[in-house]
Parts: structure tokens; C-alpha cells; sequence
């Protein structure tokens, strides 16, 4: 029951950290208006998150390291973003702009890494599902973002309902135990582990390949993903392939083909944790073709209305349950640590900013223009299918090391 309550409340602490990213995509051109100027003039908004989360991202690892209980610093960190969430309506100047991005951006980087490390380590080796479940809350989360915008249709309502829900989160948390007392921990299930000697007896110094590799992929994910949301609707307006408020309607759409994808996949997944690892490698990989065809489809034909709509339907239908599976990877394959788990969310977090930033470089200053969503959206999708080739061969090599080494028993799923 306690491990079914602390997998809740960090799903739940995921989906905040969803309609946050979504919040601040699909209100962008609203916020740069009360500021002055336009969503692609304002680009650097998505640096200064950045930088937010890459100081999340990376006091991450210290933070939540024992004995420091885990869900008290997610608590303070839901109580301080709901107060940012706040006053985002208010904000009239760009540098202030910036400050609240830059203060978001931290504050889901250290919520959304905290989510996935405690995750981990409240259900070790059954881990995957879970990390499922948590981009499943993330994007039935940002689904319901549009759906709010659609029935306030006012600022104000829409942020303070998010800071709302981020509060409660932050009370269902407070009242949970912590899995690091004692008592508790020792009854929660293994994990996996590596022994910390050689054979000679010295100490073993823990490298990080695999988690780099897999960051590398959630960065082009998450970031296309992020890039979409955000200018979706400037596409829409821009180039009039569809009626300009067809705009909102696009982007519940591509949230709505997310969170099926990632309904489909967390069941996948679920039927996946007797496979091996290979297996799962061949589902993402068919999930990210699915992506990439759909981004094919709008960027061969970027004036016929059907190839829009169906890009979008199989873009974000391929899209959705990728970081999940990515995750199910860094479980199987890594040893569960929270410095490698801040590794890779460093890489999701770093590029949910720097894509979008430039993909409006590019829109701004070359002669593609609006088509810049396209083809960038194209190679979120494409890129990840090498990257994962290079952490399936680095994998398979670190496993033969392991096997022929006593000193180096892993824990096998």
C-alpha cells in the first residue's frame, strides 16, 4: 500500500511538471504580448529555462541523496513553483519574463528528477512500469492544458489552476512516510547493483556511459515534443494550412495522440517486464518510426491539409511513449544511483530548452521559416534511433564484461 501511494503521489508530481512544460508553451504568445513583443522575438525565454534546469537537473543528485528525505524537498519545490505559477499573469517586462522562466525551468527539473530517482528507489528492479506511469500522468496532465485554456480562455484562471493542483500535490506528498527511514527501507524490493570492487579489491570508480547515451536521446525527444507545443499554433497562423483557430485545436490534438501513445505503451510495457532487453529496443524503435513518418508526411507535403493532420495524429502517437521505454532502459541497464539518474534528466530537461530556442533562430533569421518546425520535429524522432543503436552495442558490451567478472554480479530482469 505505501509503494502504491508513493508511485501515485510522483505520477502525480510528474503531471505538474506536464502542464507546466504545456502551460508554458501554449501561453507563450499571450505572455510575450502583455510583455510587448511576439513568441519567436522572445526565443531566449527557453535559454533562461535552461539554465534553470540545468541547475536543477544538476543539484539534483545532491539533494535528494540520503539521508535527506526525498519527499519533503519535492514538497518545497511544489509549494515554490505554485507561487511562480501565481504570478506568471502578472508579468509586463521580458527580463521578468525571463526571471519566472528561468525560476520554472528549475524548479521542474529538480520535481521531475526527484520523480523519477525516488521512483527507483521506492520500487527498484520493477521500477519500469512505474517510470511508465509517470510520462503517462505527464501527458494526460498536458492534455487537460488546452482543455483549460479552451473553457477559461483567460490568463489568470488558467495559471492558478495549475497552482492549485501543484498545492494539492504537494499535500498528498507531505503526508506520505518517507522510504528512507529504516523501518521502511529495508523492506522495499532490490535493485539493481553493481559490485563497487575489482578483482584486485580496489575501488570501483562508477562510470556513466550508458546514462549520458540515453540522455542524449530524451534531449531530442522531449525537445521536439516541447517545440511543437510551443509553435504549433504560430505554424497554424503562419503558413494557413488550416484555419488560424484550428491552432488550439491542433495542439489538444497532438496532446490527445500523446497521451493514447503513452496509454498504449505503459500497457506495453507492462507486458514487457519478462522480455529481455532486446525486445524493448524494437518497440521503441517502432514507435519512433511511427513519429518520423508522420513528420515525413508534413514536411514532403507542407500545403495538403490531410498530410497536417495526419502528421500530427501519428507524430504524437509515436511520440508519447518513447521516454517511457527510455526510461524502462535506464532501469534495466544502469545501476540505480541519483547522480545517473540526474545525468539523464539533465539531457531531457537541457532539451526542452535549447530546441526550441533554435528552431526560432533558424524560423527568425533563415528563409525556411515556419517549415523549421517540421524538419527539426523530423529529426527529434530520427536522431534517437542511432543513439539507441550506440547504448544497445555499449550495453551489450558492458554486459559481457559483467558476466566475466565475479566482481561485478548484476542484477538480471
Amino acid at each position: 500500500n505505501l509503494r502504491l501511494w508513493w508511485g501515485l503521489s510522483y505520477a502525480n508530481a510528474m503531471g505538474v511538471c506536464g502542464i507546466v512544460l504545456v502551460a508554458l508553451g501554449s501561453t507563450l504568445s499571450s505572455l510575450a504580448a502583455d510583455c510587448g513583443t511576439t513568441s519567436t522575438r522572445v526565443g531566449t525565454v527557453f535559454i533562461a529555462r535552461g539554465i534553470g534546469a540545468i541547475t536543477g537537473a544538476l543539484s539534483s543528485a545532491r539533494l535528494y541523496s540520503p539521508p535527506r528525505p526525498g519527499n519533503l524537498v519535492m514538497v518545497f519545490v511544489l509549494v515554490a513553483l505554485a507561487a511562480v505559477l501565481l504570478y506568471m499573469p502578472f508579468v509586463k517586462d521580458v527580463w521578468i519574463l525571463h526571471l519566472t522562466w528561468f525560476l520554472l525551468g528549475m524548479c521542474t527539473a529538480t520535481l521531475d528528477t526527484g520523480c523519477q530517482i525516488m521512483t527507483r528507489k521506492v520500487h527498484g528492479i520493477h521500477a519500469g512500469p512505474w517510470l511508465g506511469a509517470n510520462t503517462v500522468c505527464f501527458a494526460i496532465a498536458g492534455a487537460l492544458v488546452p482543455l483549460i485554456e479552451l473553457v477559461t480562455g483567460q490568463l489568470f484562471a488558467q495559471y492558478a489552476t495549475l497552482a492549485t493542483i501543484s498545492v494539492l500535490n504537494a499535500a498528498a506528498l507531505y503526508a506520505a512516510p518517507h522510504p528512507e527511514t529504516p523501518e521502511i527501507r529495508d523492506q522495499l524490493p532490490p535493485r539493481v547493483m553493481l559490485s563497487a570492487k575489482t578483482d584486485g579489491g580496489a575501488l570501483k570508480r562508477p562510470t556513466y556511459y550508458l546514462e549520458f547515451i540515453f540522455g542524449a536521446t530524451v534531449f531530442w525527444l522531449i525537445g521536439g515534443k516541447v517545440d511543437t507545443t510551443s509553435y504549433i499554433t504560430t505554424y497554424v497562423k503562419s503558413t494557413e494550412i488550416v484555419s488560424s483557430h484550428s491552432g488550439s485545436i491542433s495542439l489538444l490534438l497532438l496532446w490527445i495522440m500523446i497521451t493514447i501513445g503513452r496509454l498504449l505503451g505503459l500497457h506495453d510495457q507492462i507486458n514487457l517486464k519478462k522480455q529481455g532487453k532486446r525486445t524493448v529496443f524494437i518497440h521503441l524503435t517502432a514507435w519512433l518510426l511511427t513519429g518520423t513518418l508522420g513528420m515525413l508526411l508534413c514536411a514532403l507535403f507542407p500545403t495538403r491539409t490531410w498530410a497536417f493532420w495526419t502528421g500530427v495524429c501519428l507524430y504524437g502517437l509515436g511520440n508519447g511513449p518513447c521516454v517511457g521505454y527510455v526510461y524502462d532502459l535506464v532501469n534495466r541497464m544502469t545501476v540505480q544511483s541519483e547522480m545517473g539518474m540526474s545525468i539523464v534528466m539533465f539531457g531531457l530537461n537541457f532539451g526542452a530548452s535549447l530546441v526550441p530556442y533554435l528552431t526560432t533562430v533558424v524560423w527568425d533569421y533563415t528563409s525556411l521559416g515556419p517549415e523549421t518546425l517540421v524538419w527539426v520535429t523530423l529529426l527529434s524522432m530520427f536522431i534517437p534511433m542511432p543513439l539507441l543503436f550506440i547504448s544497445a552495442t555499449v550495453g551489450n558490451v558492458f554486459e559481457k564484461d559483467s558476466s566475466s567478472s565475479p566482481a561485478m554480479a548484476k542484477t538480471v530482469i
